[in-house]
Parts: structure tokens; sequence; C-alpha cells
């Protein structure tokens, strides 16, 4: 396989509109466009409705003021010293906290006293209420005295603020600290803040803890996520029902929030770690609710009618060590709220489900993070996809798009489920699916236009079965430059000056032409790259422009083909045109740096580096041995057991100093007969010994391959540099090697 050392072409249309569309939705998705906000919503619905659960706590039970109840004891409000009888019995029936989801900001009308206040001031009648006993003369000190039995909470409503202000200091005369924070910088920045303040009246307020029933919902009316805090100033800090419900029940004296420089990060009531967003809010994990076929209304906790605990119906066991929430869910008082799960849900319900959620401790996270996650998401999938779009098959894009959009869904499910992360990857999966399509059909347009371009590059230097492949296989190849193992062969007609002064430039042509083709069509029958002609000489590649395992034994294959063909054709040419022709062919193996080389306006695709290099250093040291093929120690190792050659030399080549050993090339394994083997085996020994300086024991082996065959030129010039080197013996520092000081 071709190893590219640029991965990305640099040019490439796809590449380009692939970074453009992965940046635009980058841009988009920081830009939190309200697009994003609705359709990440209402994935975060289809996850949470896929994969909600029951109740895990036990320890929420609801007190409901139904419409049953309205009807039965009558509208609301109700006299206080109703619901001084509700909180009683729940006391009596050792509820651990009771909750209640209102607000009372004036006092009661139906007191006796406020009675005979209201038919003073409009009738001027003054009645006297003699005989009713003093404890229950006024029905909110009989709430409060209820409220007292126990751990109670009464609700209260904080009014949004833009900006951090100091409210009146008499908003809230009963005003306790019970929680403090810690962290670095200034909080006040990301915890939500309030003006103003409705708050249940001193008596009621001073019997019981307040905190704020505020539900936040998001734009499009939907409670998902609800604050746990909320900040009156810069210095007062009320909880949620939920977070001063669970504190009450686990009777923790003070709470502690955490913030950090980016924002509010977690509450901590004692060992326990209650996670938030940054401004403090709790991402509300809904539990699975169960709808009232009658009312429509739904439900996930244990529910009771507000006239049944009023009328002793309700077992002790139902409300014993439990935290009990009274609200509501009539229709006509208007606490109903959206949630993921169901449009019809009460809204204390929402502060149940956050308590049952900080004492099972399965409260669903979205932690800072959670956003660069997202983002480097987005980035690495852009660039993943417009890779594979760009340099894989299409079927793999397509698997690799689907497979993607699958991943990302199945680990937001799995954040979810298993490890109550909130990652919704809404843009993730439609960066996919902007993306894929686009520079699908892109590349389809960039392939039709890369089949013309290879056509009209290679259609004449390689055979049609690799024009083929290469149109088929763009990706295969770089045009731009890239790293490579490749194969160079090196050809060229000895003494072609003297042929060239000998004939006529018309014969001279013919004489081309009728040598070159034959020698062209071996090379692309045998997949290679006819690489360029300069006159007589020829430069092909194996292994570009589209890989080649076996690259270094099919060039060797091509040369002795090409010595076969021309022996054959020698006779014919030499009776045509009076002159014998004789090739020597260089061949060398390496990495190369292969693609389109030239001028912005005249290019070609060639190879370049020091394998090639040293591949056109050997076809002229043919000259120096009488040999026809030499090929080069890599080559060498390449073609292993596949081709027979021998150990012909070390060598210094001009523009080297480093010598390299060369081999000639004999003919495909098993091709070469055994009196060569021989006179190989002779030469090779003789070689090694010359090597050592043993020249009185190399020039009888030598003899002795003369011997058996008088044609054994590579022979001869080892004798006659051994007899020149007896007389004149070479350097101290010489290793054998034979300086050429010519390039041809």
């Amino acid at each position: 396989m071709i190893s590219c050392g640029k991965a990305l072409r640099k040019f490439s249309p796809i590449w380009i509109v692939g970074i453009l569309l992965t940046l635009g939705s980058l841009l988009v998705f920081v830009s939190g466009h309200h697009f994003i906000q609705a359709v990440s919503h209402y994935a975060y619905d289809a996850f949470l409705r896929r994969m909600h659960k029951p109740p895990q706590a036990d320890k929420v039970v609801i007190v409901d003021i139904d419409d049953q109840s309205l009807q039965e004891i009558g509208q609301w409000p109700w006299p206080r010293f109703l619901l001084a009888e509700l909180t009683r019995r729940l006391f009596e029936a050792d509820a651990a906290v009771v909750v209640f989801d209102i607000v009372f900001p004036e006092e009661d009308r139906t007191s006796p006293a406020a009675v005979n206040r209201l038919l003073q001031r409009h009738f001027d009648i003054d009645v006297c209420f003699a005989d009713i006993p003093e404890h229950i003369a006024n029905f909110d000190h009989v709430l409060a005295q209820a409220l007292g039995m126990g751990k109670s909470i009464v609700g209260c409503f904080l009014r949004p603020a833009g900006t951090v202000s100091e409210p009146p200091s008499e908003t809230d005369p009963y005003y306790r600290g019970y929680y403090q924070i810690r962290g670095r910088g200034t909080y006040e920045h990301f915890l939500m803040q309030a003006d103003d303040l409705v708050i249940s009246i001193p008596v009621i307020n001073a019997a019981s803890k307040s905190a704020f029933f505020n539900a936040s919902p998001d734009a499009d009316g939907i409670v998902r996520s609800n604050p746990l805090v909320w900040g009156l100033g810069p210095q007062r800090i009320y909880p949620s029902l939920a977070l001063e419900a669970v504190r009450l029940f686990l009777d923790i004296p003070q709470g502690t929030i955490v913030y950090e420089e980016q924002g509010i990060t977690e509450i901590r009531l004692r060992d326990m770690v209650i996670p938030t967003d940054r401004h403090g809010r709790l991402v509300v994990n809904y539990r699975t609710v169960n709808t009232d076929a009658t009312t429509g209304f739904s439900s996930s906790f244990p529910t009771y009618s507000a006239k049944d605990v009023l009328g002793g119906s309700v077992p002790r066991a139902s409300v014993q060590d439990k935290i009990v929430f009274v609200g509501t869910s009539a229709v006509g008082l208007k606490d109903i709220k959206a949630t993921p799960l169901t449009q019809w849900f009460s809204g204390v319900e929402v502060h149940a489900v956050m308590v049952d959620n900080i004492l099972s401790g399965d409260i669903l996270k979205y932690p800072s993070w959670i956003y660069g996650v997202q983002v480097v998401f987005i980035i690495l999938v852009g660039v993943v996809l417009t890779v594979i779009i760009d340099r894989g098959r299409s079927w793999l894009s397509f698997l690799l798009a689907l497979g993607l959009v699958l991943l990302s869904i199945g680990i937001g499910m799995v954040m979810m489920d298993r490890h109550n992360f909130v990652f919704i990857p809404v843009w993730l999966v439609l960066t996919i699916l902007i993306l894929y399509p686009f520079l699908t059909m892109m590349k389809f347009w960039q392939e039709e236009r890369q089949k013309r371009r290879v056509r009209n590059m290679f259609g004449t230097m390689v055979s049609q079965d690799v024009l083929s492949y290469l149109e088929n296989n763009p990706e295969s190849f770089s045009l731009t430059g890239c790293r490579t193992d490749a194969t160079m062969l090196f050809s060229d007609i000895a003494d072609f000056t003297g042929i060239s002064e000998n004939l006529e430039p018309e014969r001279l042509s013919d004489l081309l032409n009728r040598y070159l083709s034959p020698m062209t069509r071996i090379i692309m029958d045998l997949r290679g790259y006819v690489d360029k002609y300069e006159g007589d000489a020829i430069m092909a590649e194996w292994g570009v422009p589209f890989p080649l395992k076996d690259h270094a034994v099919q060039a060797c294959r091509a040369a002795l083909a090409q010595q076969s063909e021309l022996a054959a054709l020698r006779p014919v040419l030499k009776e045509e045109f009076g002159h014998e022709i004789h090739v020597r062919i260089g061949i060398n193996s390496g990495s190369v740096t292969a693609g389109n080389m030239g001028s912005d306006k005249r290019f070609q695709y060639t190879v370049m580096g020091d394998a090639v290099n040293l591949a056109a250093r050997l076809e002229p040291a043919n000259k120096d041995y009488g040999t026809s093929i030499i090929i080069g120690a890599a080559t060498r190792e390449l073609a292993g057991q596949h081709i027979e050659a021998r150990l012909l030399d070390r060598i210094v080549v001009r523009g080297k100093t480093k010598p390299v050993e060369i081999y000639e090339l004999l003919g495909m394994a098993g091709e070469a007969p055994e009196s060569r083997r021989t006179v190989v085996a002779l030469y090779e020994k003789a070689l090694r010994l010359h090597w050592e300086r043993r020249w009185e024991e190399a020039l009888p082996l030598l003899e002795q391959a003369l011997a058996a065959d008088k044609s054994e030129k590579p022979a001869q010039a080892l004798k006659q540099r051994i007899l020149f080197y007896r007389e004149f013996p070479p350097p101290p520092e010489w290793q054998g090697e034979f300086v050429r000081t010519s390039k041809n």
C-alpha cells in the first residue's frame, strides 16, 4: 500500500467544503441558536421517555388538593384550620417533613377576628365571638401551631431579576442563612437572582422554614431543570422546596454551595453531593408516571386526596417517616406543569421528583465539560467523515456515517441510562446528516473529473487494466506528492550516439519506434508505468502510481523479457538498419516521492529520490562488467527467491561516498543452467577474496570461471582489477569498493 506523507490533498474540493461545513456547523452550535435548543430539547425528551425509571428512594408521598377535595370541602382557599388539621394528622402519623407547595402571603379572611373586621368595615356591625375559644380565634395561629409540631416548610415565590441588587431588608425578617458559599471568584453572576419575594405572613413564616416553589420552564414551556438555590440580592440565598425538604429530612444544619470560576458545580449536604449546572439548577430525572384515566393527570408517587387525609382514611404507614408534599392538581388552581413525560403534571410533583433524585443519588448531570466534549466531537466527526468520504469507498463512508449516527445516539442513551450524564448528540447527528450527502455528491462529481484526468495523464503509459484500476481507485495514488516504495527501471541502447550519427533522422526514428514499441508493451503488460522516454532511454516504475506488492519481481521479469524480446528482434533490426542493438538496464528499489512534478504550467507524474538516482547510475555501470542487467541490493532483497542473481561488486557511484552492493540479474528462479551457477559461484568466491586483499587465492578461481566460460566478462573485469591491485595496492581504508567516476 502507498503510505502517503501527506494524507490530506491540499486543494481537494471535498476537503475545503468538508472543513467549511464542519466549521459552519460548529459556529451554529456554539451560537446556541434557538433551533439547536429546540431540537436538543426534543431529543432529550425522547431519551427520557425511553429510559425513565420508577421512584427509587421510597421516601416521598403527595397529598393532593384535587378537584374531589374542592367539591367535598369547598372552594379554595380553605380556612387555614383545615390545613392545620391536615398538617396535624400528618405529623401524628409520624411524617418526617411536611412541605406545602403553597404560600400564605395574607391573613386568613375566614378567621373570626378577620370576619369581624370585615363586617365592621363594610356594614358597621360589631359581631362578638365570645364563645369561640381563644386558641382557635385566629386560624393563622392555628396553622402555625400545627406547623410547629414537626419539621415543616411553606413555599415562597421569588420574582426573577436581571441583575444583582440588594432587596429591602424587611422583605423577610425571619430569614435564616442555612447555606454557605465556598469557592473562588464571584458566585453572584451565576446564581439565579430575584429582586422581590412573596412570602408567608410572619406568624406562619416563623413557625416553619421557607423555600421557593418557582419552576423554570424552558422556552417551549417544559420543565426540564429546576433551580435548587436562588439569590435575593448578594447576601440572601433561598433553597428550593426540594433541597430544603432533603436538608430537614437528613437533619443537616447547613448546606454548602460549591462554585468555581466557570460557575456553580455542586451543592453539599454534609457528605451528600448534589451535582448542578453552572447556575445551580438540577436536571430533573423524571420518574415513570401513572396517568389517571378519569382526570388525565399523571403522578409518579403515592398520592392521597386531601379529603381522605382529613377524613382519617389514609393509613399511618403510608406517610410514616416520609417527606409529604402538599400541593394541588385542581385545574382551577393552575399549578399544572408540562414535563418531558407528560403535559399534565402538578407542580408539586416536580419538587417531589427532585427529592427522589437527590435521595436516590441518580441526578442527571450536565457538567460544563459536556459542552466542550460536543465541540470536540463535532470537529472530530467532521474531519473523520471528510477523510473517509474523500479517501475511502462509497460503501465504507455510508457505513461510517450510519455507524457514527447510531454510535452517537447509543453513547447518549448509555450515558444517561447508566451514568446519569446528559449527552444529547443532536447537533453531532445533524452535522453527520449534513456532511454525508453533500460530500458524497461532491465526491461523485470529483471522481468523474478524476477519471478524465487519470485517463488523460496515464492513458498511453499504462495498460488498460491498470488504467481501469486507477480510474476506479483514485485514492490508491496521489497526484500531489507522497512517499511510497517502488522499483525503478532505466534502460539505454549501447553506443546509441554512433548509431544516430550513421542513420538519417527518418531511419533513426523508425529504428527507435521498432525498438521502443515492444519494450513499452512488455512494461505495460507487467503492470509497469512508463514514466518517460529520453531519446533511446526508457524510465519506468512499478509500485506507482498504484500499489503493487511484488513491484521488484515484476520489474525484474520485465527486464528479462525485454532482453529476450530484443534477442529475437536484434537480427531483424541488423538486417533492416545495419546496426546491432544491445541494451543496458539498471534496476533499483526503495522509498521515493511520487506525484506531479514540474511547474504550474507544465508537469508530469514521476518519482524522485536517492533510490531513483541509484537506478539511473546502475544502467551505465553495465559497461564496467560487460553485463546487460544490474539490480540494486534492495531489489535483490525484495525479489528474494523469485529470481536468480549474482553478487557483482561493491561500488561507489558518482555523487555518493557510501558503497553499495550490486547484482547481475541472471533470470527468474530456476532458469539459470547448472553450468552457469558454477561459474557464478566461482566469481562470487573470488570477489569476496579480493575484498579481503587475498589476490593470489582469488585469481585461480577466476581462471576456473573463465575456463568454464570464455565469455564470462565480469570475471575478466575482476581479474584485470586484481592484477592491477597486486602491483598497485589500494589504500589501507579500502573496503573492496570500486569507485565509478563517470555517470555514463
